[in-house]
Formats: structure tokens, sequence, C-alpha cells
């Protein structure tokens, strides 16, 4: 799973146009925090490129790197939603990421509230995150996704959430907040980063299997099946149905007032 995380830093990069944040950043002696690091790889791509600023990556699950990081580096386990050890308006920018698969309306409204609380005045909190509604997709493609909300909302999470975050963010208290939309395409049809993102949305789905099976009330062998034929419907344009599936990436980020 760990070489997935990676993986998908990667992807997002280009589906960002090879950057890894819209806001800015002090460049001397600024403080970012990575709200649910998992291993890193975001904070020690950033750290890397921004020397003079320092990085903190904080996560539940202690998969990030121990010892070897950067100098500008430091990583704690805590939990976003429980509330930080982090103090008040410690951070010039925080940054969050795929975290919706997760989380509860409840723990977003929390989180926000923890990224607003950490926040220097006139700070800035991006997030980025995936919806899991796939548009002009075949019909297995389609039942697959179908599956994966349903597993989410047994967990009562709801995926739609990830297209209101500029709300949540605004009614709790941030500023000049914006969405930028990215189309991100689902299979060969859209060449490098289409391949890469089935890549991606496969190995998840072969990762949950079970809860995708247990929610659609269907056997694993069956889910599996629905797979392959999402392979083989996203496989090019040469395909029955010629679909182009997509989805669609979030970046919503506002400024803590001064």
């Amino acid at each position: 799973m760990t070489n997935l995380l990676h993986l998908q830093h990667y992807i997002y990069k280009m589906i960002l146009g090879n950057k890894n944040i819209h806001v800015p950043i002090p460049k001397e002696c600024g403080r970012v925090i990575d709200l649910g690091c998992g291993p890193a790889t975001w904070t020690m791509d950033m750290a890397t490129d921004l020397t003079s600023v320092n990085f903190v990556g904080v996560d539940i699950s202690p998969i990030y790197p121990a010892a070897i990081h950067p100098r500008n580096c430091a990583f704690f386990r805590e939990c976003i939603v429980s509330g930080l050890t982090q103090p008040d308006a410690s951070f010039d920018v925080a940054y969050q990421r795929n975290v919706a698969p997760g989380f509860t309306f409840e723990h977003w409204t929390k989180s926000i509230a923890e990224a607003y609380r950490i926040l220097k005045p006139g700070g800035y909190f991006e997030s980025v995150e995936t919806d899991v509604m796939v548009h002009d997709a075949g019909p297995m493609t389609t039942a697959c996704f179908e599956h994966m909300t349903m597993s989410m909302a047994s967990r009562g999470v709801d995926p739609s959430v990830v297209r209101s975050l500029d709300k949540l963010m605004i009614g709790a208290g941030f500023v000049d907040v914006r969405v930028v939309e990215y189309r991100v395409p689902l299979g060969e049809h859209g060449g490098k980063l289409g391949h890469l993102w089935k890549q991606n949305m496969t190995a998840i789905m072969e990762t949950v299997k079970p809860h995708l099976a247990k929610a659609g009330r269907i056997g694993d062998t069956q889910v599996g099946e629905m797979i392959r034929e999402m392979g083989r419907e996203t496989r090019g344009v040469d395909v029955e149905g010629g679909w182009k599936a997509f989805q669609t990436v979030y970046v919503t980020y506002g400024r803590k007032p001064l």
C-alpha cells in the first residue's frame, strides 16, 4: 500500500501541472504542515525543493520515515480529527490530500477547524481530493465506482462532500476561498496520465475488493470480474462504446483572515 501512496504523489503532481501546491509559502523560515502525510512523499519532495522552509508531517499511522529524511522535516504520530498538539497560529500553510475515502462529515468539520486553529493569521489551507464519481464510463466501470460509493456510505462517508469543501471552509472562517477543478482521464485514451490513473484506481479496487463485495452483497469473484471489465472498457478509443471515462480532482484553498 505504501508503494501505491508513493505512486499517487507523482500522479497528483502530473495532474496539477508538475506542481505540488497552489498557495504561496514564505521562502524564508516558513512553516508548513502536511495533515495526514502518509509515507510523506509530498512532504519530502517539498522539503527538498524548499530547503529554507520547515515542514511537519502528521499522521495517525506512523508510515512516514523515522530516520532518513531532509533535515527540514519532522514527523509526529497524531490524529487530525482528535486534535493536534501543534500550538495555535504556528504554521504559514496547512496542506491535506486524499483523506476523503475515510472522512465522515464530522471528520471534515473537525479537521478544517483544526487547520484554521494552527494557522497564523494570513496563513493558507489547501485541500486536494478526488471525486469518486466517474463520468462518460462504460457500465462495468460505472458499477465499480458505485460499489465503492456504497462501501464508503456503509462507513458513514459521503464522497460528494469533496464538491463543497469551499462552503465548509467558508463556514470555518476562511476567506478568499477558491476551487480549481482538474479533469483526470481514466484509461489509455488519456495517454500516460490516463494509464497511470487507471493503474492507481485498479490497484485501489483490488485492495478493497472484499469491502466492495460486502457493500454490493455479491462475491469477491464477481467484483473481480467487474474490475477486469473496467480494464477492458478503459483500454482505449477502439473499445466498443468509445467511452472516455474521467474523474475530477478538486483543489480547494483559502486564507485565514489577518
